[in-house]
């Protein structure tokens, strides 16, 4: 009787698996912004000030543009940055020091809760500090980001700035604005893709993905307008007469000048209709791609952004040409072999750590996540793209043709960009590359193999992975913030 009990448990398993999926099947937006928000403020709960990477050089750049200032105009010794006020200078570099502090000793049992009460101990006996002159802070790399890239972090720092918080309390504040906002659009992107729902869902809530929306960053705003731009893209190829011209030229523009690299995202407008039917599309072409094609390298070359080469170039005595992107072109141009080379024994030296970067490192890319996190989430990726797309089969092959070249392109462009500015030419391979920086592509990636293979699951379980996923994306990545920390 018990054995037959057990095995009527196992035959039910997969169907109680079944309804689940099928129940929560039809809601995938609504689903991730209820794990996004809920997972995202614990994050920001745990997660002490400017521990995120470069969380004080986003906040600095930030903090240009709440006071309007636009252009980084302000060098001293060849870098960019602007002056603050005394008081936050002391307390933004109280934690930048606390934090470099924190990743030699916490080995040794130095804990955040500690940090916080010496903080709050200095704070509290400094009583109203007079104003003492302002003080120059460099951006360190992020001067070259534009405001598209910190929207919601201005607007939240400017009603901080209103109700006189802390620092602290600003910064919970300008991060939980800016996981709804992001939240928001990558849930919107979740609603209108036409396919992948539930593998747009799961990438959005990868450790990576999650942590880059809690923390001060142009990580947040470039994924999620990816998703979205990707999205209206798909669902113009499945319906090349939806009207929606301006909506796809808004949401590319912006993805092209939330950063740099995606400006190869203008390339998913080819798949909106066959290749013989482009020179009629050419106004509809032309209204998508052209203001993110010219606003992009405008702006990088309005800010004359230097990507943090300075990291580099101390201690060394590179010449300056060596990070001069016109420069390092016209040397390409005569020595056409350096840069595949320099790519080439970058991934394959450097390439392992790429992944589980892509994944999850969060922290400064000091804090991995358990080591099983990495690969249960690998697989699940790797089902995803299990759905069949309903697709003639010749725009079936144009949606894999271009979201695969799309793919490959972002990730030459990011080896090239890095190559342009932050590799001498004496380095053998390419400086400065992490994996976090290729989540971007893993929408593209899962269409592409999506229309490959073009095979389907049971129903309801990609929803069923799609939520599992996300549930371990969320707690782990908690639970290894919070462990670290406190």
């Amino acid at each position: 009787m018990q054995y037959r009990r057990s095995v009527h448990a196992l035959d039910a398993a997969p169907s109680m698996l079944s309804r689940i999926g099928t129940l929560f099947g039809g809601f995938p937006a609504i689903v991730f912004a209820f794990l996004s928000l809920v997972f995202g403020s614990a994050l920001i709960a745990v997660n002490p000030p400017l521990r995120g990477p470069d969380e004080i050089s986003h906040f600095l750049r930030i903090h240009s543009y709440s006071r309007g200032k636009i252009l980084p105009i302000i060098e001293i010794d060849g870098r960019k940055g602007i002056f603050v006020e005394r008081k936050l200078y002391d307390r933004l570099y109280f934690f930048k020091d606390s934090g470099e502090w924190f990743a030699i000793a916490r080995n040794d049992g130095v804990r955040y809760g500690g940090i916080m009460a010496e903080y709050r101990r200095i704070t509290g006996a400094s009583g109203d500090e007079v104003d003492q002159g302002s003080l120059f802070a460099p951006f360190s790399g992020t001067e070259g980001y534009t405001p598209v890239a910190y929207a919601p972090y201005v607007l939240a720092e400017a009603i901080g700035r209103l109700l006189g918080l802390d620092l602290p309390e600003l910064l919970f504040l300008m991060r939980f604005l800016g996981l709804v906002v992001f939240t928001a659009v990558a849930a919107y992107a979740i609603a209108v893709t036409p396919a992948l729902k539930w593998g747009f869902v799961l990438i959005a809530m990868l450790p990576v993905s999650l942590y880059n929306r809690v923390v001060l960053s142009a990580d947040g705003a470039a994924l999620s307008c990816a998703l979205l731009i990707t999205a209206l893209c798909l669902r113009a190829a499945y319906k090349p007469l939806d009207g929606r011209v301006w909506e796809r030229s808004l949401w590319m523009t912006l993805c092209a000048l939330a950063k740099q690299p995606q400006i190869v995202f203008v390339l998913l407008e080819l798949m909106v209709g066959r290749l013989k039917e482009q020179p009629p599309r050419w106004r509809s072409l032309a209204i998508v791609a052209l203001p993110g094609l010219v606003l992009s390298p405008l702006w990088v070359i309005g800010v004359s952004a230097d990507v943090a080469a300075w990291r580099v170039r101390q201690g060394h005595n590179y010449p300056p040409e060596h990070f001069d992107p016109l420069w390092k072109l016209s040397y390409m141009w005569e020595h056409p072999f350096h840069f595949p080379r320099a790519a080439w024994i970058a991934l394959r030296d450097w390439g392992a750590p790429l992944w589980p970067e892509l994944i999850g490192i969060l922290g400064w890319q000091d804090i991995p996540l358990q080591p099983w996190t990495y690969l249960v989430l690998t697989v699940l990726l790797l089902l995803m793209p299990l759905q069949r797309l309903p697709l003639d089969g010749a725009t079936r092959a144009r949606v894999a043709v271009v979201t695969g070249f799309a793919a490959l392109s972002y990730v030459v462009v990011v080896y090239l960009i890095f190559f342009l500015t932050y590799t001498p030419l004496d380095s053998p391979h390419v400086l400065g590359v992490q994996g976090r920086y290729f989540v971007i592509v893993l929408p593209l990636t899962a269409i592409f193999l999506a229309a490959l293979i073009n095979v389907e699951l049971p129903r309801g379980a990609l929803a069923l992975i799609g939520i599992a996923g996300s549930m371990i994306a969320g707690i782990t990545s908690v639970d290894a913030v919070l462990r670290a920390h406190w």
